[in-house]
């Protein structure tokens, strides 16, 4: 039978599990929800209960910072029902010092270990979006951290302590092995935008990658 993985993010409170307080997670739909990095407002927000339109994320755009790296403050889970539509919840701890934030449950073994990507699109073959560095993996604006074992320190993001991560080049291990068995594996992601970056509203990929027994 094939290993299947389903992607959680927290809600609640960063420094519990999953297997602690189930409760504290939404499930991510990954043909319809998304996730939104955004410094916020009064339209983009918290339990925004539509889908915003681009000029609304540009309103609400982080500001780049023409003397320092900026990260972006807030991420958004946003929540298709399939119903009434789009809901918006606090994606909690990312970009801090959160262990439980994205959580990827794996339900048995796998034959490589688990890990995380970014791509221009779902084809998996282009990296040229500014946000993935145009190209040049290092300069991915994506920045990523392991957290299955232990939290990843108060401004991992500012000190570098994290990957940018774009493409097949760069890239993070969820694990420190193949999986033998079902368990939950999880990292932290954030958004630093360099002083070079061109003002976009983009959309990427972000891929768990993955072969099983």
């Amino acid at each position: 039978m094939a290993t299947t993985m389903a992607f959680w993010i927290n809600q609640i409170n960063a420094a519990v599990a999953y297997v602690t307080t189930p409760a504290d997670y939404l499930l991510v739909d990954l043909t319809y929800d998304s996730l939104i990095w955004t410094s916020g407002d009064l339209v983009v927000k918290n339990h925004m209960t539509d889908n915003p339109i681009p000029s609304e994320l540009n309103t609400a755009a982080t500001i780049i910072d023409e003397a320092n790296p900026i990260t972006v403050p807030l991420c958004l889970y946003n929540d298709y029902d399939g119903v009434s539509g789009f809901y918006t919840h606090t994606v909690v701890g990312m970009g801090i010092d959160g262990q439980f934030v994205f959580c990827f449950r794996f339900n048995g073994a796998t034959a490589t270990i688990p890990r995380l990507e970014a791509w221009d699109t779902s084809a998996h073959s282009t990296i040229v979006k500014n946000v993935l560095g145009l190209g040049t993996p290092a300069n991915s604006f994506v920045k990523a951290i392991k957290t299955t074992s232990v939290a990843p320190g108060a401004g991992w993001v500012a000190a570098g302590q994290g990957t940018a991560i774009a493409g097949a080049a760069n890239y993070i291990e969820l694990d420190s092995a193949v999986l033998t068995g079902a368990k939950d594996l999880y990292a932290n992601i954030a958004i630093r935008i360099l002083i070079t970056a061109v003002p976009a509203a983009e959309a990427f990929v972000l891929t768990c990658r993955y072969t099983y027994l």
